[in-house]
């Protein structure tokens, strides 16, 4: 049953009430006929206008009650862009706004629930195809193995090799994937410790070694002899690092030399990585760091990737409590910037 007609309803009960009581107290005698028709008439009259009266007073909070009732049935089909007008008195204005609020909030965390299901479903798409390359290409070279159709020496070594370049990159994947779902998680734990700046660029090179050299490229390391160590996560940075170079040399022309210059300024270390490469426009400047975003559409093996890498290498970043950032002109070359906060051995905790 409505509001309104239980209002209705509650002034015809006191009517009829008075009504009664005035009836049986002229058949009983105790006031005369003329005096309970004239009271019944003020009483009928007295509770119309106070009806009126009342229903006027309350009509925008009943409106607002009308509203909540329709957008609430909105919000249990799924729809949370609706709003209730805030009118009427001080209880309905609250409860209307209290309304607002909760479907604002429902509605962004329903939107955060559909974004984060289709980026789930990108990413599997992504890293599948991602995946079959390297499987298909492992399954093909261990057949040929397999069958004996690899006729000499130099030939099944180059076999072998195609297969353990395509076992690491299935294993560079899978460490990706597992680096994005610690992130979501909140899983990485810092463990700092003193870092040895020379070694670790020393390490991170290493691990492109056959590549700079295979390509006839220059690596110019530059380090201010006032940064000699940092206090960080070894793991982390050295991965952080790794797929900065790896991007530079990604999207860089062979033969081009990469310049990597360490600096320190009043609160931080800054690695400035720069490559002579295709650049990076300023639209997707602002992109570059999301997950899944490729500024090179296709999946070749020299520009493809998973498009996790700079992801993975911002959010690392920050969890140390630095940043990362990137310079860029297009058909000059990029400079990406990662800051490092410095800390003391005694602030480690």
């Amino acid at each position: 049953m409505k509001l309104r007609t239980l209002i209705l309803l509650s002034y015809g009960i006191g009517v009829i009430i008075v009504t009664v009581v005035l009836g049986f107290s002229a058949y009983r005698m105790i006031f005369n006929t003329q005096f309970v028709i004239f009271t019944i008439l003020i009483t009928l009259g007295a509770s119309t206008l106070a009806f009126v009266i009342n229903y006027l007073l309350m009509r925008p909070a009943l409106r607002s009650i009308d509203k909540l009732g329709k957008e609430s049935r909105k919000i249990a089909q799924g729809e949370f862009s609706g709003k209730v007008e805030v009118t009427g008195p001080l209880e309905t204005r609250m409860l209307a706004e209290d309304f607002n609020e909760m479907s604002a909030r429902l509605d962004e965390m329903f939107r955060q629930i559909k974004d984060g299901e289709m980026a789930r479903n990108e990413l599997i798409a992504n890293l599948s195809h991602d995946i079959k390359t390297p499987i298909a290409s492992i399954r093909s070279f261990s057949e040929a193995l397999l069958d004996g159709m690899i006729a000499t020496d130099a030939e099944r070594q180059q076999y072998l090799r195609t297969i353990q370049r395509e076992t690491m990159r299935l294993t560079d994947l899978v460490d990706e994937l597992m680096d994005v779902a610690a992130i979501d998680k909140k899983e990485p734990v810092l463990e700092r410790s003193r870092i040895w700046l020379d070694q670790l660029l020393v390490d991170v090179l290493g691990a492109f070694d056959v590549q700079l050299k295979r390509e006839h490229r220059d690596v110019h390391v530059a380090i201010a002899p006032d940064c000699q160590f940092v206090y960080a996560d070894q793991k982390f940075v050295t991965r952080i690092l790794y797929n900065l170079l790896e991007n530079a040399l990604k999207f860089s022309d062979v033969g081009t030399e990469i310049e990597i210059d360490v600096k320190r300024t009043e609160d931080a270390i800054l690695f400035r990585i720069r490559d002579h490469g295709q650049g990076i426009s300023v639209a997707e400047q602002e992109r570059i760091f999301e997950r899944l975003y490729r500024v090179e559409k296709s999946r070749n093996l020299a520009h493809g990737g998973s498009g996790l890498g700079l992801h993975i290498a911002k959010n690392l970043a920050e969890l140390h409590g630095g940043s990362l950032c990137v310079e860029s002109e297009l058909n000059v070359g990029s400079t990406f910037i990662l800051a490092i906060p410095i800390w003391k051995e005694g602030e480690l905790g």
